[in-house]
């Protein structure tokens, strides 16, 4: 698992120098109180923060260019400094150190001073794979492969001692019954440690200059298998006009509405159809936009936010939004508007707990929900004269 570098004072198979995380009740914990599991340590700006929409689409393109690695990440979720990867058949809980500053003093000591840099740590406190360079240089896909190659191929050798057969598969042993000293011929990585460098590895990737976050995944990988994927030429009639755009086949509807036709009032939330954040209008009904790609659109009617209202006369359901406080932050209001003036075309019973539960793909973190309520019903009682 070695990779090049410039650097020899920190490096792949030498210890992690250790530093205090945070102190909580005259106690301080350290890197070292998290021994037993490898940890992702990241050195990059306040202003990086890459969706994880980008993380989860390097990540899934990395484990696929793996012989036998069936690996398919569904989802990545955040709870303080723990990283969630949610696969089919299991979660994996990885921490994730990301807010470290660059230009600290733990920079210092890793030797990565001024520059944006990862690092994976395993589970002895060693470190296993690192990438450090200038802002916005991203390590060769042809590197991070071969690192992942070398966690996910394991010899007949080392799979008879690490893992037992059960019918056609083979399940792993108790720790205490495999081998740990990487100098050993016998010693492969666990899922958990190629799990984790393929997710500091999507960091990596990830780490794009700002400027070019909204460039097709394809270009930022640089890679020929997915360069040579041609450009898609689309006419979207969008709020009643036609936008033509050329865009990457697998670019979604909500980023052909954000990026290329510059309509911003559509947000990007979760990017995994959970918030409703996203939705707009194709053909008359609510759809989330981050689960469906533009060029299938081609022909349809889209209504965004933008779209509702009449020159500088509010939709009804605007207007009632405003009356009856339906919104706090407003980052979900323009989703939750256009679910809303969609249930007005929709059989909803007549109850708030109707409205509710046709509202439901919809979430305020706010808690703004008697307004949103108290908004549609006002609508609809109009709209029964």
């Amino acid at each position: 698992m070695t990779m090049p570098t410039s650097r020899a004072r920190v490096d792949v198979g030498m210890p992690a120098p250790d530093f205090v995380l945070a102190e909580s009740g005259g106690r301080r914990i350290s890197l070292s109180d998290l021994r037993g599991e490898p940890v992702i340590l990241a050195f990059y700006p306040p202003e990086w923060d890459p969706s994880r929409a980008d993380q989860l689409a390097h990540f899934n393109w990395l484990v696929r260019q793996v012989p036998g690695v069936n690996a398919e990440l569904l989802g990545i979720s955040t709870d303080g400094m723990w990283c969630q990867l949610a696969f089919a058949d299991e979660s994996v809980r990885v921490p994730v150190l990301a807010d470290l500053d660059p230009y600290g003093a733990v920079a210092e000591r890793y030797d990565v001073r001024g520059e944006q840099a990862v690092f994976v740590v395993d589970a002895e406190g060693t470190i296993a794979w690192r990438h450090a360079g200038p802002a916005g240089v991203a390590p060769s896909s042809s590197e991070l492969l071969a690192a992942l190659e070398a966690l996910a191929t394991p010899t007949p050798e080392s799979q008879a001692a690490r893992f037992a057969p059960r019918g056609d598969d083979w399940v792993p042993l108790p720790p205490c019954a495999q081998p740990r000293d990487e100098t050993d011929p016998l010693f492969m990585p666990s899922r958990r440690d190629f799990v984790t460098t393929a997710l500091a590895a999507a960091f990596a990737l990830a780490a794009a200059p700002l400027a070019a976050k909204a460039e097709p995944l394809a270009a930022r990988l640089a890679e020929p298998a997915l360069a040579d994927v041609p450009a898609a030429n689309v006419i979207l009639r969008i709020n009643g006009r036609p936008v033509s755009m050329s865009i990457e086949p697998r670019v979604t509807l909500l980023d052909a509405l954000r990026e290329y036709a510059g309509l911003t009032g559509t947000k990007k939330g979760c990017d995994h159809g959970q918030c409703g954040a996203c939705t707009v209008h194709v053909n008359g009904r609510r759809q989330l936009s981050c689960l469906t790609l533009a060029v299938m659109h081609q022909g349809d009617e889209i209504t965004t936010v933008e779209g509702l209202a009449t020159g500088d006369t509010l939709h009804p359901m605007q207007a009632a939004f405003i009356t009856h406080d339906g919104f706090q932050c407003g980052y979900c209001t323009s989703g939750q508007i256009m679910s809303a003036t969609a249930l007005l075309k929709e059989p909803c019973g007549p109850t708030d707990a109707d409205v509710k539960e046709c509202m439901s793909g919809n979430i305020c973190r706010c808690g703004a929900y008697p307004g949103i309520v108290a908004a549609i019903q006002d609508v609809r009682s109009t709209a029964r004269g």
